[in-house]
């Protein structure tokens, strides 16, 4: 019974050392992804990109249950387009114990969180969905839009810039930003895309183009 209850116990420390590890790993990501906000609001390309860089070359935690995890995201996905957002929430959370490596299942995680005003929660899981993906534009965006609703300006102009600087379409990204810079009713929020218009020196009205002028040979 003594040998049953020391390996017990011995199993215990090493989920608890397990545990405190990947904790630790989580807030060093976590920092390396403020990081990249930081240096993308005062313009720092180059620095946003080590950032990144640095974050990639972490391994892949380790999938308890990659199917099952699927499973859940796909649950959570049709629930979330049916506004059972209760359950969504469910379906996400479980995915991320089944798989902590899931990016899917942090994004929704954040998106469902910003939904249901728990900013807090939903930053973090972002975060976690950025230390796993750092040019994942979408998630850039969702936490641009966390910073603006908590009127954190400069925050909200980092996420920002990285959404551009990540984007696959920049044409539809500066799209977007000239739509918030004008439209935009939270007032953190409409800045901070105007202040990213500028810190990528894109102008902050669309281009009027001018008629082109008639050519003389084609009337003749």
């Amino acid at each position: 019974m003594r040998n049953v209850w020391l390996m017990f116990i011995s199993l215990l420390a090493a989920g608890f050392c397990i545990s405190l590890v990947f904790a630790q790993d989580s807030e060093r990501n976590r920092f390396f992804v403020q990081q990249m906000i930081d240096l993308a609001a005062a313009g720092n390309q180059q620095g946003v990109q080590t950032m990144q860089r640095m974050l990639e070359q972490n391994s892949r935690p380790t999938a308890l249950d990659p199917a099952a995890a699927n499973a859940s995201v796909q649950w959570g996905q049709a629930a979330l387009q049916q506004d059972r957002l209760d359950e969504a929430l469910k379906a996400f959370q479980q995915a991320v114990q089944d798989d902590s490596g899931h990016v899917e299942a942090f994004n929704h995680l954040g998106l469902l969180y910003r939904k249901l005003n728990r900013f807090i929660d939903a930053e973090r899981a972002l975060q976690q969905a950025l230390s796993l993906e750092p040019t994942r534009a979408g998630a850039w965006f969702q936490l641009a839009q966390i910073y603006g609703l908590q009127n954190d300006q400069r925050r909200a102009v980092g996420a920002l810039a990285n959404t551009y600087l990540y984007a696959q379409n920049p044409m539809k990204a500066e799209e977007i930003l000239r739509y918030i810079a004008e439209d935009e009713a939270v007032d953190a929020l409409r800045n901070a895309a105007l202040e990213t218009l500028h810190l990528y020196h894109l102008p902050a009205q669309p281009a009027i183009v001018p008629p082109l002028a008639p050519n003389p040979a084609l009337f003749k």
